[in-house]
């Protein structure tokens, strides 16, 4: 089968890293070790396990990292190599298996379009009774992903023997695929998994109060954030601030307010606009008393933490999505002196949802089959798996190529 495959090769990984961080136009999906090969199809020996053909795939912000050298060596545990990347998938089922999810049985027939829920926890390697965060449907968090098959890391898309979404076919367990109805189109359930990180942002730092929300980010979690804010017609108001004009153009074709800022000049016009106090404070800069409630980070930066510890007010929430690996420069203080909440939100467990904590594909798929929610709007481009370095190329220099989503068709 076809397949792109990340090794484990330091010198080609350094010199992406280098080339990245010297210039972005300097890198190329050329020099990091990730190849386009012919690998054998892996075959599903372990109960509860089958074989999932690959409809379509997407590149996600931790793929990108990870090719660009950029990612935290905090992560380096949750990967075996060689393996194929890609934890985005959908795709349909080749042979039945059945297993366990949140303790009922699930099971799956060849022929079942599903999605996948890539993490693996306890179900997925086949451990009982679970470890506790996965008895309670944490299964991102799970204590025991170092015991069981298939072995040490976090999931499908980062492990040697179970492939992953940038190939024609991987493994997955019963328990990690949803089925989807008919009216649920590939394009909406592909971005699924992303959609599950903004949902998470929103319903695990709502509060009883509506009130102000600011994200910062106009990539496909940050735009997803908003978007998912108004399709669920979620209480109080929510404001995005982007890096390019085509992503405030995709907000504001669907009715959702969005700024421009590239920089520090662009964010203080922004907060005077928005009638957000500023002093200026001799040797340091100026110092803001933000208004919003909470602000969800979602771009991952230096410059985006420490706008959203600015926009935020006294007592509110900053909500990470990701992480940014240098946060040299952010200075803490109003942490602690405006008791400033930080919360990450990791998608890989439930969110609340009237009343009761449920999963986010619960909850979204059946809003995709009635039509009252819809994700493909974010997907721009699409490519073959032998074009990588054209569509790896596309999802970095968005300011060229006006992407926001890109995924991979496997075998065509």
């Amino acid at each position: 089968m076809e397949a792109l495959q990340f090794r484990y090769e330091l010198f080609r990984y350094l010199a992406a890293r280098l080339a990245f961080r010297v210039s972005r136009r300097l890198w190329s999906a050329r020099c990091c070790p990730l190849h386009h090969v012919r690998l054998a199809p892996p075959l599903p020996v372990h109960p509860g396990w089958t074989s999932l053909r690959v409809h379509a795939s997407g590149t996600c912000g931790s793929d990108l990292n990870m090719v660009t050298g950029q990612e935290s060596l905090l992560l380096a545990p949750e990967a075996t190599y060689p393996f194929v990347p890609g934890h985005e998938v959908v795709g349909h089922v080749e042979r039945a298996a059945t297993g366990l999810r949140d303790g009922r049985p699930v099971d799956v027939n060849p022929g079942d379009r599903v999605v996948l829920w890539p993490v693996l926890g306890c179900a997925a390697r086949g451990l009982a009774p679970p470890c506790e965060p996965c008895a309670a449907g944490w299964d991102g968090m799970c204590r025991r992903r170092n015991d069981g098959w298939p072995g040490p890391g976090l999931g499908i898309g980062f492990n040697r023997d179970t492939g992953g979404g940038w190939s024609e076919t991987c493994l997955a367990h019963a328990s990690q695929l949803w089925k989807l109805p008919d009216a649920v189109d590939d394009r909406d359930a592909v971005v699924l998994d992303p959609a599950s990180a903004a949902l998470a942002a929103l319903l695990r730092t709502a509060t009883d109060v509506p009130g102000h929300t600011l994200v910062i980010g106009g990539g496909t979690v940050g735009l997803l954030t908003a978007w998912l804010h108004k399709q669920l017609g979620l209480a109080g108001d929510c404001e995005l601030l982007v890096r390019h004009e085509f992503q405030r153009a995709w907000a504001a074709e669907r009715g959702l307010t969005a700024a421009v800022v590239r920089g520090e000049g662009d964010f203080c016009r922004w907060a005077e606009g928005h009638s957000i106090p500023a002093e200026r404070v001799e040797g340091y800069g100026r110092v803001y008393r933000g208004r919003y409630d909470r602000v969800i980070d979602a771009a991952g930066s230096r410059s985006s933490l420490t706008w959203a510890l600015r926009a935020v007010r006294p007592l509110g929430i900053v909500a990470l999505v990701t992480a940014a690996v240098d946060l040299r420069g952010v200075d803490p203080t109003a942490v602690w002196y405006r008791e400033i909440s930080i919360r990450g939100t990791y998608e890989y467990g439930p969110v609340p949802w009237q009343g009761r904590q449920v999963h986010p594909y619960e909850m979204m798929i059946p809003r995709l089959a009635d039509g009252t929610l819809r994700l493909r709007d974010v997907l721009t481009h699409t490519f073959p798996l032998g074009e990588y370095v054209k569509a790896l190329g596309v999802a970095l220099h968005r300011g060229r190529s006006r992407a926001i989503k890109v995924i991979f068709r496997p075998g065509t």
